[in-house]
């Protein structure tokens, strides 16, 4: 079966491929570098904790510009919500990333802030006005707080959920909801959330959608084969769906970079060293940078007192990292 969904990816890939390479025609100069030249932090919870997609995004912005500088931290927090809720009956509240944001801003001083919070802050319940409602006050304090030491922001939409693989711990209409039994139709709930994120893009606030392309394409690997998937747990996507989500953000920010088929690259990239070193360094950075901006989960509190030591570990990688670029 296995085998048989990275048929299907390919196949659909194929077209994804076809638009990327008509883009990357533009020509160089044209072309604006987003998150070059600036600090850029990640928020988000497991899905950016787990950080596949962000060592893809940044593999393939260094390995087309290798002359620019590239500062992204992420310190994605798995559980975490910006709502501040959690389902009933938990031991502990999930974090919540206001508790941490004023030490992150503090701290690493980034010029632009990229958040993606929502599957976790509907707490796997159906579609709630006042879960709601507390997601929309955390996304409104985010952005004043982001905007109040003169970084931009760019909120990500959700990505999707998918109940047909954990079809036998959903919970039903009137039953109770949990994240270990989320509701079957979560994904409306987080297909609200999108829509209302995407509402409220401006000028000065961009909104980079996730949840819509991952949709359609799931449906569109469904519809090939009905139990096919790249959210083998229905929340959290695998490494081809961190690549589809890389895909989708570069496409925002740097149109002229063309991903081939994830089947194919995955399997290079496993073998190649740029991209290892990417993985080792965000890694390291994540851990040491989250844990130094502090948080607190399941009723323990985490505080490094010294980023000083990531610091020393990193600036080794990079030497390895610009020696593979300049060779």
């Amino acid at each position: 079966m296995k085998s048989y969904f990275f048929i299907l990816v390919f196949i659909l890939s194929l077209t994804t491929s076809c638009k990327s390479e008509k883009k990357a025609e533009l020509p160089t100069a044209t072309v604006e570098l987003p998150l070059h030249n600036k600090r850029v932090l990640i928020l988000g919870n497991s899905i950016t904790q787990h950080g596949h997609y962000v060592d893809f995004i940044e593999y393939y912005i260094r390995k087309q510009y290798t002359d620019n500088q590239l500062d992204i931290i992420s310190i994605g927090l798995s559980g975490e919500t910006i709502s501040g809720t959690s389902e009933d009956g938990r031991d502990y509240p999930r974090p919540n990333v206001r508790a941490r944001l004023n030490n992150a801003l503090a701290e690493i001083k980034p010029d632009v802030v990229i958040a993606c919070y929502g599957m976790n802050d509907g707490n796997y319940h159906p579609l709630d006005s006042l879960r709601f409602q507390e997601y929309k006050t955390g996304i409104s304090e985010l952005k004043t707080k982001v905007e109040g030491i003169g970084a931009q922001l760019i909120l990500m939409t959700p990505t999707i959920f998918d109940p047909n693989p954990i079809a036998e711990r959903v919970s039903k209409d009137g039953e109770k909801h949990e994240y270990w039994h989320p509701y079957y139709k979560y994904n409306d709930v987080l297909e609200a959330y999108a829509n209302w994120l995407l509402s409220i893009e401006t000028d000065d606030l961009q909104v980079v959608d996730l949840h819509h392309p991952l949709d359609s394409l799931l449906d569109d690997v469904k519809r090939i084969k009905s139990d096919s998937t790249f959210i083998p747990d229905g929340v959290h996507p695998n490494k081809i769906g961190h690549l589809y989500m890389a895909q989708t953000i570069l496409k925002d920010f740097y149109p002229t970079i063309s991903i081939e088929n994830p089947v194919t690259e995955i399997a290079f990239l496993k073998t190649d060293s740029l991209y290892n070193l990417v993985c080792k360094r965000r890694e390291l950075r994540s851990e040491g940078w989250r844990n130094y901006v502090g948080y607190t989960k399941n009723g323990e509190t985490i505080k490094w007192d010294s980023i000083s030591p990531t610091k020393m570990e990193v600036d080794k990688l990079d030497l390895a990292i610009d020696k593979l670029l300049n060779q």
